[in-house]
């Protein structure tokens, strides 16, 4: 009977994770174009668009950086503007329709030590990719890069605030203590977090991903503005800016 009762519960629990995170991925897919969170980024965009062409208007070149970006990106929020070429920075070669390699570029390399030279750049975007830099001093050093190739910027990271943590789709799993969340990393597949074979390994995923309060950003950000998306009240985003 208490085989037959931890079996259940354990089973339940991996069918409970399970099925919240294939409800909340209808939210969070970001290959859908009228995902929500789709939606969210397009409108986010929106607000930003102006100044981003306000700045394109002023320069002779407008040449992009997204660290962490894809090109399917820029086509959900609809981004068209000629004069600009967009340069895609990641860790693997993306792949670029022959029709749109006019306007994208993809660069291979560390967003902490970026293969180009200061000031190369007229802006430098980047949504969702500060926080999973691996640890406090590498993300001081992916805003010092920021600073070095261009003097505008628009940088994004999620709210450690937002209840829905958007990288497990799990409610408050930022709160969560690492060592306690390395069992469920060695235990499930945590969406973003990979399942790991050992406990070493679970508490490196864990710790890959650091999320911000508003006060922290602004400190590695000290000259930007800090614009604060919210959801139902709640602080769901902050994005650095300075154009």
């Amino acid at each position: 009977m208490i085989l037959f009762s931890f079996n259940y519960s354990v089973s339940y629990q991996t069918s409970n994770v399970s099925s919240n995170m294939r409800f909340s991925k209808i939210f969070v897919d970001h290959s859908r174009q009228d995902s929500f969170v789709n939606r969210l980024r397009k409108k986010r965009f929106e607000i930003l668009e102006k100044r981003i062409e306000s700045l394109a208007s002023q320069k002779e070149t407008f040449k992009i950086l997204d660290i962490g970006g894809d090109i399917s990106y820029w086509k959900h929020v609809g981004w068209q503007n000629p004069k600009s070429d967009i340069y895609l920075l990641n860790l693997y070669e993306n792949t670029i329709p022959e029709a749109d390699c006019n306007k994208f570029h993809s660069v291979i390399g560390n967003a902490l030590d970026i293969p180009f030279k200061q000031d190369d750049f007229e802006l430098i975007f980047s949504n969702s990719v500060i926080e999973h830099v691996g640890s406090i001093q590498n993300q001081k050093k992916f805003a010092d890069e920021v600073n070095r190739l261009s003097n505008h910027y628009i940088i994004q990271t999620p709210s450690l605030w937002f209840p829905l943590e958007p990288h497990s789709l799990i409610p408050f799993f930022q709160f969560i203590p690492h060592m306690l969340r390395a069992f469920l990393i060695m235990t499930f597949h945590i969406n973003y977090f990979p399942k790991t074979k050992n406990y070493k390994d679970a508490v490196n995923v864990s710790k890959s991903t650091i999320m911000f309060t508003k006060k922290r950003f602004q400190k590695l950000f000290p000259e930007a503005e800090i614009e604060v998306e919210r959801l139902f009240g709640i602080p769901k985003s902050y994005t650095a800016i300075k154009m």
